[in-house]
């Protein structure tokens, strides 16, 4: 008896010490998760203030501003690194003076000194070009989701990749501008994998449009594609079957698309004219093959 007695009253001492040590625990817990909260509030903020100098020095077109926000070491999902990267922004600059940016953040997910900024982003300007004599002028319109990935140094938040999820853009010249087209392409596809690209306009009777569909790897100095043109059916629909690159490299979808429309006069019987040029781009994400991913035969 007196031993069960004993057993009993370590067993209530025991609890007591439990209870006094999740006590001490919940409470420390608790400051840490206020303290963390804090931190996070303060870290938040700055990386919100990273991205609004972004936006302001993307729209002055401040190319050696922007540099500045970015680590030496950067490099994104397509593999391009800061030198290439800002290069192809530069030459994106010189064709469009007006390019006008937008974004907003979605989510900030904040790791020690590394972070996670979801976003989306808008693009806008005009490209003058001459067709013979005449100058004409092309609208850009473009979208994209991607999550840039930051690293703090030395106290700074800087941008040290970018993982692009979805890019749509369209250059629009002519009644081009005024039409609904769509580009449908899948947002990823395994190496080499047949898949299907398919564009659609709302023409009417009297309009003709050639075009053609092809795929773009990611690279750089870029390609031209030179797929064979095709007259849109009644359907006001093009497809076509794509293969996509073994090369394990991102690629774009891209229809282009050369508009005629005819005209009636009693004077000069009936004319066709060329009423506007389509180039519409869509972002496929192409997974590598893993030659060490594969399931192992049980017999």
């Amino acid at each position: 008896m007196k031993k069960i007695i004993l057993l009993l009253a370590l067993s209530l001492l025991a609890v007591n010490f439990i209870n006094t040590d999740v006590q001490a625990s919940l409470v420390s817990s608790g400051k840490y998760r206020q303290e963390q909260n804090r931190v996070n509030k303060a870290e938040a903020k700055q990386i919100k203030e990273l991205f609004k100098i972004h936006e302001t020095f993307a729209n002055k077109h401040d190319l050696s501003g922007l540099k500045t926000l970015y680590a030496d070491n950067y490099v994104n999902s397509d593999g391009m690194k800061k030198d290439i990267y800002f290069k192809t922004v530069e030459e994106t600059w010189e064709e469009c003076k007006d390019l006008t940016y937008t974004s907003k953040i979605l989510s900030i997910d904040i790791n020690g000194k590394n972070a996670t900024v979801s976003m989306e982003e808008g693009a806008t300007g005009t490209i003058y070009d001459k067709a013979d004599t005449i100058a004409v002028a092309g609208e850009i319109h473009a979208k994209s989701t991607s999550i840039y990935h930051l690293v703090k140094i030395n106290g700074k938040w800087l941008i040290s990749g970018e993982t692009m999820l979805s890019d749509e853009s369209a250059l629009l010249y002519g009644d081009a501008r005024f039409m609904n087209i769509e580009l449908l392409a899948p947002n990823q596809v395994s190496s080499g994998e047949t898949y299907t690209i398919s564009v659609t306009a709302d023409a009417d009777d009297n309009t003709v449009i050639v075009g053609s569909l092809e795929h773009d790897p990611v690279v750089y100095p870029t390609q031209t594609p030179n797929a064979p043109l095709r007259t849109m059916p009644k359907t006001n629909i093009l497809e076509r079957y794509i293969k996509a690159n073994t090369d394990n490299i991102n690629e774009y979808a891209v229809a282009s698309l050369a508009i005629s429309k005819s005209k009636s006069d009693n004077i000069y019987g009936t004319k066709i004219y060329m009423a506007g040029i389509a180039c519409i781009m869509k972002r496929v994400n192409v997974v590598p093959k893993n030659n060490f991913a594969k399931l192992e035969d049980e017999k």
